[in-house]
């Protein structure tokens, strides 16, 4: 190809990727274990958020979390439990922004509209749940928004990308705690723009991690297959 080409278009619908994920893993002579694993299960949560339509948005969203936790999540030796999911989350992230920042500043850039709106809704901020009837909560849960056009002048697309997952994270607690009504109309906004940024977002990372990922400097898994 040469290099004024075009570039092939990203294949990012669930069987695709399990094909080509079945290419490298062939490819490694099924070695890297850890890695492998990870991504089988990733891949098996993505095809069944796809088995759920427009009526039910919770099970798709919460389907497409588990896709990205399934990556993301490691072991604790010191504490033998599973890592806090912040920490485990925050450095998945610093790996995969090192793996390929071209495809996450590209895509950061093609849906910053999305990232904007999600980080621009107070419902879903830590900081405005710390103090929800102060005056100020709405503009302190907000600031992140007001800061993401220098945060991608200075080219810190990982920031932005933690802080939007950050947001998601509180929308998946909320979902899977108890902490909201099913199907209630109150976080219809919040559930649909958070829904639309996994929907784009959680191919690219399986695909970056399928492309570029293979290896053994992954954190050691949390309950690996037994027997």
């Amino acid at each position: 190809m040469k290099e004024s080409d075009p570039k092939p278009p990203l294949l990012l619908d669930a069987d695709s990727l399990k094909k080509r994920f079945k290419q490298r893993s062939v490819e490694t002579n099924n070695v890297y274990q850890n890695w492998q694993i990870r991504v089988h299960r990733s891949l098996s949560w993505l095809k069944r958020a796809t088995q759920f339509g427009d009526e039910r948005p919770e099970a798709r969203f919460l389907f497409l979390w588990i896709a990205l936790n399934s990556l993301y999540s490691r072991w604790n030796a010191e504490k033998n439990a599973p890592d806090y999911d912040s920490n485990a989350r925050d450095e998945f992230f610093d790996k995969l922004c090192h793996l390929n920042e071209e495809l996450i500043a590209d895509q950061l850039h093609r849906h910053r509209g999305l990232a904007k709106k999600i980080l621009s809704d107070p419902y879903l901020s830590e900081t405005f749940w710390r103090k929800p009837d102060h005056p100020k909560a709405r503009g302190w849960a907000t600031a992140d928004a007001n800061y993401i056009d220098v945060h991608y002048k200075a080219h810190e697309y990982c920031k932005v990308l933690k802080q939007v997952t950050q947001r998601l994270f509180v929308l998946r607690g909320q979902i899977v705690h108890g902490a909201s009504t099913g199907g209630s109309k109150l976080n219809r906004g919040s559930l649909k723009y958070c829904l639309q940024l996994l929907e784009i977002f959680v191919p690219v990372v399986q695909h970056i991690v399928i492309e570029s990922g293979r290896g053994d400097d992954w954190p050691e898994l949390c309950y690996p297959p037994q027997g």
